[in-house]
């Protein structure tokens, strides 16, 4: 019979329950999902350039990474030519009159230190800025030292990402890193002050623990905000950052003449990026995996306020799993996940290669050239130059996460490689050629770290990123301490086996990547089984645990 106008459509049996629930399946958003919609920035360019904007202000506190870091470079530079003969002291004038050909030769690190030539009773230095070196003698045999303030930084950096990784998945993202800043911004103004080695030494431990707590902290909290198809641009805006803070010492640096008031000054610019980390919500993720889907909620909502996404956390249910561990519970997990373990510890030694060879170039241009103002600004604007060029964005979108690594490692591997034969040729007046040659691996540096740094964020599960990401931190630490003690291997054996050994480490960096899985078009795993689960390719499996102990019976 044929339906006539005006009449009420009756549903068949089982058309209305199967309606709803299709409904109900629509209304179900997994974290991901949640995150996407309520940013909203694919169908809004309103939202993409709030979203950057916003991004961009709450990274700003990653330039205490930089800026800990480099300080030492220009507080404690100590330039060798920079300094003259007193009148009254007939050692060093004795010793000049053997050089009245070429006194550029006289004036060096070997006529001081060979000859044991005394600040202030034989020569006096000539530098119109100050240094604490200068100040507390740290020259010849006590350079060591000079040493140690470089690397006891990355000392209080380790112990700062071992107590991240115990208590960024408990506590969170958002408090750890305001105490990390306060305690940043506290040792930097106590910094001005000091007037010995050994009270610096301590400070130093200081600086590194907050910094790099600091730096951890709000790499996970701003991963964990962003969509999935902008995690890529998302990393370059974080890579800027550095590269921001970086100019910020190096101009502070340049325009201030005395060692101590550097710090003063830097210190204050720390302590406003305290403001915008406490305001900054909480991350929904971490939320979720801890069960307090009422706090994720809120955040949702108040993220939606800003993107006028409102109707997105009101209306959606939630797929999430409450994965609430103990910390020992976690590292049980490595057993448990093979595939996670492996990933993990490839990053962690790819972490540890880049930083020592990054540290070890940047302490390095003290020793390969005079002008370490120049060098070190052309080196920044080399990293800078290759993330606004879009070479990092763009090898990363285009070959993948993976691949990007290895490609940038190579890179590196083959530009150190090729200072062997250019080292000291003459180019102008106080660079050479492989100095040229060491500026091309910059953005090579620069694009492995974006890209390891992105490979490691979205290979680990939310549930332990904060102990991922803090383990391979840590590791990167005791490269960045090492770094700069090769440096002291310019004093033992020619630069071109420094040169050499800088470029077999980068290819066994990307030998070893090879074997790492690829997190390139994945969303971000919320557990090791999601983890699993998205790379069925690897042949992984979660482990039975009382099956494997099972067996070892």
């Amino acid at each position: 019979m044929s339906p006539e106008p005006g009449d009420k459509y009756k549903p068949l049996d089982g058309e209305e329950q199967s309606s709803d629930v299709d409904k109900q399946e629509e209304n179900k958003l997994t974290v991901e999902e949640m995150v996407n919609q309520t940013i909203g920035a694919d169908e809004s360019k309103l939202n993409l350039f709030k979203f950057l904007g916003l991004l961009s202000i709450a990274l700003m506190s990653k330039m205490v990474g930089a800026i800990l870091s480099y300080i030492p470079i220009f507080a404690g530079f100590l330039n060798y030519k920079d300094w003259e003969c007193i009148t009254n002291s007939t050692t060093c004038l004795k010793l000049m009159a053997n050089f009245t050909d070429d006194l550029t030769k006289f004036y060096s690190r070997e006529t001081i230190c060979d000859n044991s030539l005394k600040p202030d009773v034989d020569f006096r230095w000539t530098s119109d800025r100050t240094s604490y070196a200068i100040e507390w003698g740290l020259i010849c045999s006590e350079e060591g030292k000079g040493s140690n303030l470089q690397s006891f930084f990355f000392i209080g950096a380790f112990i700062g990402t071992i107590v991240g990784a115990i208590l960024f998945d408990k506590y969170g993202r958002k408090i750890l890193s305001l105490v990390a800043i306060a305690i940043s911004v506290t040792s930097c103004f106590a910094s001005s002050w000091v007037k010995s080695y050994e009270v610096m030494l301590a400070l130093r431990i200081a600086h590194g623990f907050g910094a790099f707590v600091t730096v951890s902290g709000v790499e996970l909290l701003t991963v964990e905000f962003t969509p999935s198809n902008l995690r890529n641009l998302g990393q370059l805006v974080s890579s800027f950052v550095w590269s921001i803070g970086a100019f910020c010492i190096i101009g502070v640096s340049y325009g201030i003449k005395k060692w101590n008031h550097i710090f003063l000054v830097e210190g204050f610019i720390l302590a406003s990026t305290f403001v915008v980390i406490a305001v900054c919500p909480e991350s929904p993720r971490f939320q979720l995996i801890k069960g307090k889907e009422k706090d994720a909620r809120s955040t949702f909502k108040k993220i939606s306020k800003i993107f006028k996404t409102n109707e997105v956390p009101e209306k959606a249910e939630i797929v999430y799993k409450n994965y609430n561990q103990s910390h020992l519970e976690q590292v049980k997990d490595f057993k448990k996940y093979p595939l996670m373990l492996k990933n993990t510890l490839h990053l962690m030694v790819c972490w540890m290669v880049i930083a020592c060879l990054s540290y070890g170039l940047l302490f390095s241009w003290g020793k390969l050239g005079t002008d370490i103002y120049t060098s070190i600004l052309f080196s920044t604007l080399g990293s800078f130059g290759a993330k606004a060029s879009g070479m990092t964005y763009f090898m990363i979108q285009y070959f993948g996460r993976k691949k990007a690594v290895i490609i940038n490692f190579a890179a590196i591997c083959l530009l150190f490689l090729a200072c062997i034969p250019s080292y000291d040729v003459k180019i102008f007046k106080t660079w050479t050629l492989d100095n040229v040659v060491c500026l091309l691996t910059v953005p090579f540096f620069s694009g492995t770290w974006s890209s390891v740094l992105l490979l490691t964020k979205e290979l680990s599960p939310t549930s332990h990123r904060g102990l991922c990401m803090s383990m391979c931190s840590a590791v990167a630490r005791i490269g960045a301490f090492v770094g700069p003690y090769l440096t002291l291997l310019y004093n033992t054996i020619h630069p071109r086996g420094v040169f050499a050994i800088f470029g077999g480490m980068a290819a066994f960096a990307a030998i070893l990547t090879c074997f790492n899985s690829d997190s390139t078009d994945k969303p971000i795993p919320a557990t090791p089984e999601d983890l699993v689960n998205q790379h069925t390719d690897t042949g992984h499996r979660m482990l039975d645990l009382e099956e494997s102990e099972g067996v070892k019976g």
